[in-house]
């Protein structure tokens, strides 16, 4: 489990992938920040450019949603599904997007 691998929700039409938002170096704690993605067609109004970024998955468009952030256990989430780590820069900024406004 690294920051940026995805996980898979396979009963969750909405929201069928997480992807893992904490620093590796918090690997020991029992739980992990995540974002859920949803595919752009799914998103009323269009994803907010900097907060949401825009991201393809197995063939789909997806947005994450970092305006729902969440802390699951790690029994949770499962094995890897994949990762963004090619798109650190652009997840990284849409935090602190959402943590400072800047």
């Amino acid at each position: 489990m690294a920051q940026f691998d995805l996980f898979r929700l396979p009963r969750n039409k909405r929201y069928p992938f997480l992807v893992d938002l904490q620093a590796d170096l918090l690997r020991d704690l029992a739980t992990r920040v995540v974002a859920p993605l949803t595919a752009v067609t799914r998103l009323k109004g269009g994803p907010i450019s900097r907060l949401n970024p825009v991201v393809e998955v197995e063939g789909t468009t997806y947005v994450v949603l970092f305006q729902e952030l969440a802390a699951l256990p790690v029994s949770a989430l499962g094995a890897a599904a994949g990762n963004l780590r090619s798109r650190r820069d652009e997840l990284i900024a849409a935090l602190d997007l959402l943590c400072t406004g800047i």
